[in-house]
């Protein structure tokens, strides 16, 4: 997808990179469509909840990840929290694809009889987000400077993207 089929119709595109959640507008050109719902991993290994139909640039190298199970937006949350580890074991120089991630293993909470906690995983992004607005931190947005404190971290430990 080139950026001359960016026209602002149609349904969301997806790249790869940190800005703007990896949306980079909207096309009504013929695309595959991907599920809202889902999950979308880039080269970086920035991972993110879809609850939203979309389309991707296949050549940015991002991909969709879909659940074996339903996923609503607060499990969606709660997923992206669980991959966030990801990004830190890719880069630019050495990029994260379905190859090297399909063997990764996560671990989900489950209840006493081995069933996925869906209540768990719900309420626990719940409580994150009453927490957040509780601590004024609910929809902060980082300095320059902040996020240049953020990047030294980032290399000084061997993360990436």
């Amino acid at each position: 997808m080139q950026k001359t089929h960016l026209n602002n119709k149609g349904e969301i595109v997806i790249s790869s990179g940190e800005t703007n959640l990896g949306i980079i507008g909207k096309t009504d050109v013929k695309a595959k469509i991907f599920e809202k719902n889902t999950l979308t991993c880039d080269m970086f290994g920035n991972v993110y909840y879809r609850s939203f139909p979309y389309k991707m640039v296949t050549h940015a190298r991002v991909f969709n990840l879909k659940a074996k199970f339903n996923i609503n937006d607060k499990i969606g949350l709660y997923l992206v929290g669980i991959f966030s580890f990801i990004k830190f074991k890719f880069s630019y120089s050495s990029m994260a694809s379905w190859n090297k991630i399909k063997n990764e293993v996560i671990t989900l909470p489950a209840d006493s009889k081995g069933n996925l906690a869906f209540d768990f995983m719900e309420s626990y992004i719940v409580e994150l987000e009453a927490y957040l607005r509780a601590t004024g931190l609910s929809n902060y947005t980082l300095t320059k400077k902040e996020k240049e404190i953020l990047n030294t971290l980032d290399s000084s430990c061997g993360g990436g993207g």
